[in-house]
């Protein structure tokens, strides 16, 4: 997805610049509709900030810099099994192994565990991760959060630096992801936030 710069080992990037690791598959051309932004309460643990629910459809607004370019990647969430989540993102699928207290890609890395503490800290998809903040409020374009919980992963070599802030909101999932990498002096980023959520638009039986 994206295109290298030669010679270098930058992060892959999506359609709108540089990637954000765990949906780094392409863009979608149309969103789904727009949904509410109320919410019936979300039940505790892992799954209020991370419901992954079958047939859900997220949508996210990006914004990469430097240059400014503007792209929309749509998100939809499928359920083989109990274990199993697919985050399917242009056709392209990306595996996560689920239970009751994290949510892991196959690979081994972790997008989010219990306990859900400020100061918890796991291996993630490319570094280390803390759990920064339980607190966050937050305003995109899919409404207004509040009670978010929120991470930062960390890595940083010889080569150069990368940061992933995700904010994860009840009953709708990662609402924010900001990664922001910088390789020989130079810096690049790319912001997601939530535009749309809700169940996949099937039509009616005739």
């Amino acid at each position: 997805m994206g295109t290298e710069r030669t010679r270098r080992r930058t992060p892959s990037w999506g359609c709108a610049g540089p990637a954000v690791a765990l949906f780094a598959f392409g863009c979608a051309a149309t969103p789904p509709a727009a949904a509410p932004t109320t919410k019936t309460a979300a039940p505790a643990g892992l799954v209020r900030y991370l419901p992954l629910e079958a047939g859900t459809v997220l949508s996210y607004d990006t914004v990469t810099e430097p240059g400014g370019e503007r792209g929309l990647l749509v998100l939809e969430i499928r359920r083989p099994n109990a274990e199993t989540a697919e985050l399917v993102v242009a056709g392209r699928a990306q595996r996560m192994r689920v239970n009751a207290t994290s949510v892991a890609t196959y690979a081994g890395g972790v997008l989010l565990r219990e306990p859900l503490e400020a100061g918890a800290a796991w291996k993630g998809d490319f570094g280390h991760v803390r759990l920064t903040r339980t607190d966050r409020s937050l305003t995109v374009g899919a409404g207004t959060f509040s009670g978010c919980i929120e991470t930062v992963e960390e890595l940083a070599t010889r080569e150069g630096e990368k940061r992933t802030t995700t904010v994860f909101c009840p009953g709708v999932g990662i609402a924010l992801r900001q990664t922001e990498a910088e390789q020989g002096g130079e810096r690049q980023s790319q912001r997601m936030t939530l535009k749309s959520y809700g169940p996949k638009f099937s039509p009616p039986a005739q």
